[in-house]
């Protein structure tokens, strides 16, 4: 069996386990393609919500020889990073005894990640994200563009869409709308995340500007579908309004189930303040 929690931030849900653990339950040797396909093939497994646990996404906590976030989404597709999921993972580092200071280093795939607890309970995390990076080949765009941004996409059914696409801890494309009821937010969401502008895919969030310092988002999340948050895509879309001149650092993103507090630093870094909450714990037979 293995030992397993589920947390969530803003209703972002994550799976998480102890990778020395899971290498038990698993009873893989050294020789195993552990990233290439064991742990893609349990992330469905433990995603599935009608015959696993049901998360949106997989995270591994790997201690040796760095405190590392390994993480996979649903479909088993390995991403970068994860803004809600970092903040369950430090909680879940504060749960289970691995890092019991207020302020340390997380290794991903997108870079090093600073995580401060700014409170213990309710648990809430401020992570500095690290910079945007704007040239297309971060985002697999082919384009001779030194960026990607305001560019018009036609989609199948005609329509035509403003997209503003960087790379922010993982690809993602900003989309600014005046409602979300004039158009259907799912399809529209696949066409432009499975368009072949993106070699990779890439997420998408819809962004409606509240006022100068709040935005409200839904995301379409490359992986996953609709969701009902995305950190990553909360610092990609103050950034872009920032640029754009739609806000003013600091922005509050206001999601389905709460809210991301996002600084603009002037030397570039986004800062990202959000809470955790522990959803359950078991094991997985």
């Amino acid at each position: 069996m293995l030992n397993f929690s589920k947390y969530h931030g803003c209703g972002n849900n994550f799976v998480m386990v102890k990778e020395h653990e899971l290498l038990e339950y698993l009873a893989l040797g050294n020789d195993a393609d552990l990233e290439g396909n064991e742990y893609p093939a349990f992330a469905q497994k433990a995603c599935d919500i009608n015959t696993g646990i049901g998360a949106d996404g997989l995270i591994i906590v790997r201690e040796e020889p760095q405190l590392e976030m390994v993480f996979y989404n649903m479909d088993g597709s390995r991403a970068p990073m994860c803004g809600n999921g970092i903040r369950c993972f430090a909680y879940f580092c504060q749960e289970e005894g691995i890092r019991e200071e207020l302020s340390y280093v997380v290794k991903t795939l997108a870079g090093d990640m600073i995580v401060e607890v700014t409170s213990r309970e309710p648990f809430m995390a401020r992570i500095n994200m690290g910079r945007p990076i704007y040239e297309p080949a971060a985002i697999a765009v082919k384009s001779e563009r030194s960026d990607f941004m305001k560019q018009v996409l036609e989609i199948s059914d005609g329509s035509k869409w403003t997209v503003n696409s960087l790379f922010m801890g993982t690809v993602h494309t900003v989309v600014f709308v005046d409602d979300y009821d004039s158009f259907d937010i799912e399809y529209v969401g696949k066409e432009l995340c499975e368009h072949p502008a993106y070699t990779e895919k890439t997420n998408v969030n819809f962004v409606k500007v509240i006022d100068e310092n709040t935005v409200e988002m839904k995301t379409y999340e490359r992986g996953v579908g609709m969701t009902l948050a995305c950190g990553t895509g909360a610092c990609a879309t103050a950034v872009v309004a920032d640029m754009q001149g739609l806000c003013n650092s600091p922005v509050e993103v206001i999601l389905q189930l709460g809210s991301l507090n996002i600084e603009l630093e002037d030397d570039g870094s986004v800062f990202m303040e959000g809470p955790s909450v522990k959803i359950a714990k078991g094991t997985l037979v």
